[in-house]
């Protein structure tokens, strides 16, 4: 199994931004405890409780964890995955770090199934950003520029 690109940990970071305290998720609130760079589940498997702290040594580790746990090995099923270089490889990190592992084939992700599976559009950035940016909610800035970050990546040679 390959190793996780530095550049799908550092776009990661960019757009979880650390925090060592524990904070509501924006959309379910403190139904779903977060900390560090997103973590919702601690490596041992217990949930993140809303007065938990963290280092930030420890929330790498964190999520360094999840994204070896709960992405690669689903990631590497997608057909194309071996054809794609590490920025295409990083973009689709960040984008199921924060949507889920299991994006590819699911009912509410045609358009970047569609770019998985379309190696012929790849170098078309316009195609590409347009179907990243069909997943966000405009009302939340930092998820619009988190889709062109990962579209501007996934496009972007090594």
């Amino acid at each position: 199994m390959n190793s996780i690109p530095e550049a799908a940990i550092a776009l990661i970071k960019e757009f979880e931004v650390f925090r060592a305290n524990a904070y509501p998720d924006p959309i379910t609130h403190w139904q779903l405890n977060t900390i560090g760079y997103g973590t919702t589940i601690y490596p041992d498997g217990t949930h993140v409780k809303q007065n938990d702290t963290i280092t930030e040594a420890r929330a790498c580790e964190c999520l360094s964890d999840h994204v070896a746990k709960n992405c690669t090995t689903s990631l590497a099923k997608i057909p194309n995955w071996v054809k794609m270089n590490s920025n295409q490889q990083s973009a689709l990190y960040s984008f199921a770090y924060n949507l889920g592992s299991g994006f590819y084939k699911g009912a509410n992700f045609t358009s970047i199934t569609s770019v998985c599976d379309s190696p012929e559009r790849w170098n078309d950035s316009d195609w590409i950003e347009a179907q990243f940016g069909k997943y966000t909610n405009h009302e939340l800035k930092g998820l619009v520029l988190r889709r062109k970050a990962e579209a501007t990546l996934f496009c972007k040679p090594v």
